[in-house]
């Protein structure tokens, strides 16, 4: 046994430290599942043969398990449930180890991964190409550049979750090897017809063990895999950068590469157009089977001698004019997205001219003027990520149903062909707006790193440059947002007998001087009513909560005459909004009935003071204490915390249970079974004292202890005191405390619990 906990230290130390491989883990503990010294770290080649020496024990043994008659055949005292338990772990080591050997594979082409990428960062000493360098190569190696940076995010989130994951199972792995170690204490202590069980509970527990090792080395091969593809990335991130900043150095944008970009561009409009062609002719097969579709279905409706038990040829008749609809709408926007993906490349090309300006730019001007004309395809092309992205949603949600629909039907179901059609053509629209994201959100990132690339940067800008730009950009920024017109409305005017109709713009301007105003102005009345609150009850005139009642219906008062009047600073007349009148009267009708009733009814309840503020009460099931009574409803606080609103008129058209009316103590109860044979005067006194010893229990009433019952297994008694709710009480914790009391001189006097 100490060897097996020696073996399970080491195993502990291994993984806490320096990231141990997945031979190490197995090594450390394979010696600790075998009782052995654990040796030195083995080779790869050692560990896969333990491996699979442990795959065919395991399958060795569990064909032994499911020969016939072996559950028959166990050891005295060994239950169905050990039996299924070791059986299963069984089967969960015969897949551990199909997948650890092929994890050996995995971490070796990761490491050879990074030798070659060291290898290929130490030999590399510059481009093939002489310089000046193409934009496009710089394209090139930052397009590469932010790819790996998205790997390597991917690479580091995943190894975070696997050294998580690893960390719970090296504790299960630790209570697995203690396990072993109890049972092969329990081996040497056995004797007689036992030891055959004690045996059989040991190979169990050591196979279980075996498991757990299995899956702590699988899960450090996986992080030894990712730190070393982690690493390859880094390595050929830092190849990258400096490629880039070679290539920066001397770079240049020339003839020849606009040459090369417009004959790529060409190529790609021409194999879309052979795509819309393409599509084309679908297209018009698309409608020639919806024509036939729709005469199918006409020449069933329409035949008078269609009865009932013809319906289920209607609905086939009805579902493939519907596939067939869809497949003409669907060819329609592959047609639609292909020509979107023709004129992306014209605005891919434009921007392009755009860049070449930016780059040929003498002065700051005509940056300034590159840069403007490079924000107007990059603001087109949010628009259509915006765009495209809805469609893309709303077609992976209309092909996850279909599959949904698929996985529900019967390959004999006569709708499980159409169905395949529709999910084909649908799977067909869904590839082609991935592929139109794709590309429209790839040259959107392009062009805007080139305008933050070429956009000049504050530090390198001198002091006043940088105050004036950026004095000059706020002034034009604030005056455009105050200016901007948010609405406008027809005013008419009678001027000599002549009704002139004018229109009045309302700003944003406007609007903020009006929100300024509203806001001081209720501010003000606000800390005026609140001053003849707190004056109201300190004198005693109204109850803190009729107070807070009138203040709140009053300043809905407020609000709306300030409403009304910063509509008359806004010079808006209240006949804009006659239209509303209709639906306002209507709603007013519908709406205030439920809020006068729960306004009345909250008065009532202020009024009768059957419900106050910090009273415990019980209404519709929810139990809590009152903190709040407003105009239209109250804020009950329960046990958890939990706030809810309960309409003022629930307290008087419900039954409402009102624990602390007109008493604050409230009796609970604690319930205690002890063996038969106990003293029951003693248990009865024991109770009795613990409540009285407690600080929060009532004295008066006093506590009583009373013997309940003949239990099956246990007599039972019942504690029962009283506790004042006025306080700061928690129940459950007075009760926890009195178990505690109860159970040290229960244990005193010789008095246990049943044991079942």
């Amino acid at each position: 046994m100490r060897r097996c906990i020696v073996g399970c230290c080491l195993v502990l130390i291994a993984l806490a430290h320096s990231a141990p491989s997945q031979n190490a883990i197995l090594n450390q503990a394979a010696a600790t599942v075998e009782g052995t010294k654990p040796k030195a770290p083995e080779k790869a080649e050692d560990a896969r043969t333990r491996t699979v020496q442990w795959d065919q024990e395991a399958r060795e043994t569990l064909a032994r398990l499911d020969a016939p008659g072996a559950a028959a055949a166990l050891p005295e005292g060994i239950s169905t449930e050990e039996f299924d338990n070791r059986r299963r772990d069984l089967e969960q080591m015969v897949l551990a180890t199909t997948r650890t050997l092929k994890n050996f594979s995995v971490v070796e082409d990761a490491r050879k991964a990074l030798d070659a990428a060291r290898a290929n960062e130490a030999a590399w000493t510059g481009f093939k190409q002489k310089p000046p360098y193409s934009l496009l190569l710089i394209d090139d190696l930052l397009n590469e550049r932010d790819a790996l940076n998205a790997t390597l995010g991917s690479f580091d989130s995943t190894l975070s979750n696997y050294q998580r994951l690893l960390a719970s199972i090296v504790a299960e792995t630790k209570a697995a090897e203690d396990t072993v170690s109890n049972a092969l204490g329990e081996v040497k202590k056995a004797g007689g017809d036992s030891v055959a069980t004690a045996k059989w509970r040991l190979d169990a527990a050591r196979e279980h063990s075996r498991v757990m090792a299995l899956r702590a080395g699988l899960i450090q091969s996986l992080i030894d895999s990712h730190q070393d593809r982690i690493a390859t990335a880094k390595i050929d991130l830092g190849l990258l950068e400096r490629q880039v900043k070679i290539a920066k150095a001397d770079a240049r944008f020339n003839d020849e590469d606009f040459v090369k970009l417009t004959k790529i561009s060409e190529e790609r409009k021409q194999a879309i157009r052979k795509e819309i062609d393409s599509v084309s002719k679908k297209l018009k097969a698309a409608l020639s089977a919806r024509n036939q579709a729709q005469a199918a279905l006409s020449a069933l409706t329409g035949t008078a001698a269609t009865t009932t038990a013809d319906a289920p040829g209607v609905e086939l008749a009805k579902y493939r004019l519907e596939v067939a609809e869809g497949r003409v709408e669907t060819m329609q926007a592959l047609s639609e997205g292909l020509e979107s993906l023709q004129q992306l490349e014209n605005i891919t090309l434009k921007a392009y001219q755009d860049r070449r300006s930016l780059v040929d730019a003498k002065t700051p001007r005509q940056r300034t003027q590159a840069l403007d004309a490079l924000g107007v395809p990059r603001e087109n092309l949010w628009a259509w990520v915006n765009v495209v992205d809805d469609e893309l949603a709303r077609t992976a949600a209309d092909f996850s149903k279909l599959e949904a629909r698929a996985a529900a039907l019967s390959s004999e179901d006569a709708l499980y062909g159409l169905l395949n059609e529709q999910r084909a053509y649908t799977s067909d629209k869904l590839a082609l707006f991935q592929r139109l994201s794709q590309a429209v959100e790839t040259q959107r990132k392009l062009v805007k790193r080139w305008i933050l690339e070429y956009t000049p940067e504050p530090d390198k800008q001198g002091f006043s440059a940088r105050l004036a730009t950026l004095g000059s950009s706020a002034w034009s920024t604030a005056k455009k947002i105050w200016s901007f017109k948010v609405m406008s409305f027809d005013d008419k005017v009678e001027v000599d007998g002549q009704t002139i109709t004018g229109k009045i713009s309302v700003t944003l301007g406007m609007l903020l001087r009006a929100a300024l105003f509203f806001l001081i102005a209720y501010g003000m009345a606000s800390f005026i009513a609140r001053r003849l609150h707190r004056g109201l009850v300190t004198r005693g005139h109204l109850a803190d909560a009729q107070a807070r009642t009138l203040r709140n219906w009053g300043m809905i008062v407020v609000g709306a005459c300030l409403v009304i009047a910063t509509l008359g600073f806004l010079r808006i007349p209240l006949t804009v909004f006659a239209f509303f009148g209709g639906a306002l009267a209507i709603g007013l009708g519908f709406g205030t009935q439920t809020l006068i009733k729960n306004f009345i009814s909250g008065i009532i309840v202020l009024v009768e003071r059957k419900v106050r503020v910090g009273d415990i009460v019980e209404v519709d099931g929810i139990i809590g204490t009152i903190i709040e009574i407003n105009t239209r409803s109250s804020v009950l606080r329960g046990p958890d915390d939990v706030e809810t609103m309960v309409p003022n008129s629930v307290f008087l058209d419900s039954r409402v249970s009102n624990r602390t009316l007109s008493n604050t103590r409230m009796r609970r109860s604690l319930r205690l079974g002890v063996p038969y044979g106990s003293p029951a005067a003693q248990v009865m006194a024991i109770l009795t004292e613990a409540a009285r010893r407690h600080g929060l229990v009532c004295k008066d009433p006093a506590p009583f202890a009373v013997f309940e019952d003949f239990g099956e297994s246990a007599m039972l008694f019942g504690l029962y005191f009283w506790l004042d709710l006025s306080g700061p009480v928690n129940a459950a914790v007075v009760a926890s405390d009195l178990r505690l009391m109860i159970e040290k001189p229960l244990a005193d006097a010789g008095i246990g619990m049943p044991t079942s």
